[in-house]
C-alpha cells in the first residue's frame, strides 16, 4: 500500500520510534493465537508526533523540486526535530 520498497517501511518506522514521533507495541496473544499466526506489532503515533508531522511534511512539502515529487525529510532533522 505505501509503495515503498521493502527494507524501507520499518526502517523508517524505527526512526520515527526513536525520535519519539511514533511508540510500537504487540498486539494481544489472543487475539494471534484464535487466528493461528504469529503476534502483529503495530505503530501509533504518539502526542509529538501529532504535534510535530504537519510542520514536517509543510517544511518537506515547500522544499519539493519543481517536478511535484514531495522531499523527504527525517525526525530529528527536519523542523526542529529532535
Amino acid at each position: 500500500m505505501t509503495r515503498l520498497p521493502n527494507g524501507t517501511l520499518f526502517p523508517l518506522l524505527e526512526r520515527l520510534r526513536q525520535a519519539g514521533w511514533v511508540e510500537r507495541y504487540w498486539e494481544q496473544d489472543q487475539a494471534a493465537e484464535t487466528e493461528g499466526r504469529p503476534r502483529r506489532r503495530y505503530y501509533r503515533i504518539t502526542t509529538k508526533g501529532a504535534e510535530r508531522a504537519p510542520h514536517a511534511l509543510a517544511e518537506a512539502t515547500a522544499a519539493a523540486p519543481a517536478s511535484g515529487r514531495p522531499g523527504v525529510s527525517r525526525p530529528g532533522l527536519a523542523g526542529g526535530v529532535g
